[in-house]
């Protein structure tokens, strides 16, 4: 057990680069022009109306 308590004491400290990639894909992806379109197209309530 003292195993697992240390490991989730370093956890915060490692570095996983999919996590660090996917946030700047979502923050780029909000200021690029596909993304200033999704943003102005209410989709979820097109796929709701639409039963998807």
């Amino acid at each position: 057990m003292v195993k697992i308590q240390k490991i989730s004491e370093i956890e915060p400290c490692l570095g996983f680069t999919e996590f660090d990639m996917l946030k700047k894909y979502r923050q780029s992806f909000a200021t690029s022009e596909l993304g200033c379109l999704h943003s102005l197209f209410p989709f979820s309530e097109l796929a709701r109306q639409m039963h998807l």
